[in-house]
């Protein structure tokens, strides 16, 4: 009895979860934008970020560390 009550409650529970969470009419909006339009400026830079070579240290630096 146990064994088909929870069998019974899984499925349910299965059910419930796998429903759509999108409300209804979602599937024939229609788009903000033409997919077809496109950006005139690009948003990502073409160069790579950060400094071009390594970072200069002083060499008498001990990483930090109070004195």
């Amino acid at each position: 009895m146990r064994r088909a009550l929870l069998i019974t409650i899984g499925v349910v529970v299965s059910l419930l979860a796998c429903r759509t969470t999108q409300p209804p009419g979602t599937e024939n909006a229609m788009p903000i934008q033409d997919p077809a339009q496109k950006e005139d400026a690009q948003l990502v830079p073409a160069e790579p970020p950060g400094p071009a070579g390594p970072l200069a240290l002083p060499t008498d630096s001990d990483g930090g560390t109070p004195p």
